[in-house]
């Protein structure tokens, strides 16, 4: 069986999924993966010995737009897809080009990779990921939580694979020790956007300097502006308020003592698989799919969304108790290494693709 992985995302955590499935997936199956030519990663790609195809894609949203007005363009990539001769074509993210392709190569089953069944606030996609979702063979899960929010898209019990993430980047050695003499440091990671949590956060963490000496590192893209107010007075916090490369990455986890994850709602967290590759402790929020990728109180702690003083004292425990934080980041790891390799995870999507090519035979 010949699989086409199609990951055509440029930013984020879609080059370092795609490029850990493709590399694990190679050794079990002839695959070939079309990828962004703008993709952050592409060094990597090209470095790991695979069969490639680089398109390129887009780079903001008017040109997303023209570029699905040009459909002549992606009905000729298509042709070039057809002609590698893939038996399952493989989306480990959605792309707004995905529908198009699907569509164009219909007769090829496709196994599809759903990150957020239930869309987050603010997001403009969904409804174009509802065309590849229901023109997939098989839709593939990383939370059995989500499974209802999936089945009420449309998409068949029957036709849902669950798969576990993984981690995005290779485990590390963290070396924390520059600033050892300094304040414990607490960091939020990622994209700032209201359901993220960041409100409660900083009223948390308010309510935390007033008996704990600690630093609050806020790192990512979005509009930092609804927070002035509650950023205000707080000297301890310091903001990077733009997008991070996947190079810069790791020495701001290796500053960290703590991730926090204060989601209000969520599906699961690539962040969080940056955590366990840095041994790092974390606390998050019951939402989601976070219930299974964190074991309460074994690999770290889950508090109730909202709820900014479960939150302060989840933080306050971690840092009057460093063994017991360096304990939870040490099991957050080994759980990942021991049920959430990408050994296994490869192994899982060859036979949910091997589903969908015998889904067609059948038919």
């Amino acid at each position: 069986m010949r699989i086409g992985m199609i990951s055509l995302g440029r930013r984020g955590s879609a080059g370092p999924l795609g490029l850990n499935l493709a590399r694990h997936l190679q050794p079990l199956t002839p695959l070939f993966a079309v990828i962004s030519a703008y993709v952050e990663n592409r060094a990597d790609w090209s470095a790991a010995g695979l069969s490639l195809l680089e398109v390129p894609t887009y780079r903001s949203l008017p040109q997303a737009l023209l570029s699905w007005l040009n459909q002549p363009r992606l009905h000729h990539l298509a042709q070039q897809i057809r002609q590698r001769r893939p038996d399952v074509l493989l989306f480990p993210m959605f792309h707004s080009w995905s529908p198009f392709l699907q569509f164009y190569l219909r007769e090829i089953p496709a196994v599809v990779v759903v990150h957020d069944p239930n869309p987050h606030p603010g997001d403009w996609d969904w409804i174009l990921e509802n065309f590849s979702i229901r023109r997939a063979a098989r839709c593939v899960l990383l939370s059995e939580t989500l499974k209802p929010a999936l089945i009420q898209r449309g998409v068949s019990p029957q036709q849902i694979d669950v798969i576990p993430h993984g981690l995005l980047f290779d485990p590390v050695t963290p070396a924390r020790a520059a600033h050892k003499e300094g304040l414990p440091v607490i960091l939020f990671f990622g994209r700032i956007t209201p359901y993220k949590g960041l409100d409660v956060l900083l009223l948390a963490y308010r309510e935390l300097i007033a008996t704990n000496q600690a630093q609050l590192l806020i790192v990512g893209e979005g509009r930092i502006e609804p927070y002035r107010a509650l950023l205000d007075g707080l000297e301890t916090v310091e903001v990077i308020n733009r997008w991070i490369p996947d190079e810069d990455i790791a020495p701001l986890f290796d500053r960290a003592d703590v991730l926090v994850l204060p989601y209000t709602s969520a599906t699961q967290s690539g962040v969080l698989t940056i955590a366990a590759a840095h041994r790092l402790p974390v606390v998050a929020t019951r939402t989601g799919g976070l219930v299974e990728q964190i074991r309460a109180g074994e690999t770290g702690l889950l508090v109730e969304p909202g709820s900014s003083e479960q939150l302060r004292r989840a933080l306050q425990q971690l840092l009057e108790n460093p063994q017991q934080a360096a304990a939870l980041g040490a099991a957050l790891a080994q759980d990942f290494t021991a049920n959430r390799s990408w050994e296994k995870i490869a192994n899982l999507f060859l036979e949910s693709c091997r589903k969908a090519a015998g889904s067609l035979i059948n038919d």
